[in-house]
């Protein structure tokens, strides 16, 4: 099973947080201290720090690896959030497991594969060796707002996650592809973008909101991929929000339907 970390405070909902790829479950400590109000559970997911040995194969089988965790918990259902690979994973927990999610937020993913060249998609291959490097592995970190060093690394200075992970991630989030299913997940779930993230990313903003029976799209300005890091007290007034059924946060933006 997966290992995790939880807050230990009693509350009427749980929150089950899924991290980016190349971090672990340490990611979302400063949401966790925010929301005290919810029982949070920071897992980490397969192939990433103590959860390593549970191999990655396809972000169906990462989603039944959380779905084991939640029951488990017997705290069912729940509310989900997540970010980049964590919402891809999240995603495929809804459409698999939806009797386990009362609500869900994700930010940073797209409904259908990302068109990238040959030329491109090797060169994400080889980056995948840069985070072999300690001090690559903090620079994308910071890239993405998170100034703690320590939470790309292990024990160590090993990292999160090893490049066979990361070159299979990549993989799998390029050609992701939802588009034919949204319309069956029914679970209420607010998605959400950086306003100058990738395109695809911002245009599945629409998709998502218009397919989706119970779903809402919102564009954080200005801000991109990490804008969760960047703006901590924003992305908790969010979750706090969409959980709780209240007025979600005036800093952002509504997405026009089509």
């Amino acid at each position: 099973m997966l290992h995790y970390r939880q807050t230990d405070a009693p509350a009427q909902k749980t929150i089950v947080y899924l991290h980016a790829a190349g971090f672990d479950g340490r990611i979302w400590k400063p949401a966790a201290e925010q929301l005290s109000d919810f029982h949070c559970v920071c897992p980490d997911l397969p192939g990433h720090g103590q959860s390593k040995p549970v191999p990655v194969t396809d972000f169906d089988a990462a989603a039944d690896a959380v779905a084991e965790l939640v029951e488990t918990l017997g705290k069912g259902p729940v509310c989900l959030a997540g970010l980049s690979m964590g919402s891809y994973i999240g995603f495929r927990l809804l459409a698999r497991h939806p009797h386990l999610v009362e609500s869900a937020v994700f930010s940073g993913f797209q409904h259908a594969p990302i068109q990238v060249s040959g030329v491109m998609r090797a060169l994400m291959h080889a980056s995948s060796f840069m985070m072999n490097s300690r001090k690559n592995r903090e620079k994308m970190a910071r890239s993405l707002g998170v100034n703690d060093p320590s939470l790309v690394s292990q024990r160590g200075g090993r990292p999160n996650a090893s490049s066979k992970t990361m070159r299979k991630i990549s993989a799998l989030a390029l050609d992701f592809d939802v588009s034919a299913e949204l319309q069956a997940v029914e679970t209420p779930t607010l998605v959400l973008a950086g306003e100058t993230e990738h395109a695809a990313i911002v245009s599945s903003l629409t998709a998502f909101q218009s397919a989706m029976p119970r779903c809402t799209a919102r564009i954080v300005p200005r801000l991109g991929h990490g804008w969760i890091a960047t703006e901590p007290e924003l992305f908790a007034d969010t979750l706090r929000a969409w959980f709780l059924q209240t007025p979600l946060p005036e800093g952002l933006k509504a997405v026009a339907e089509d």
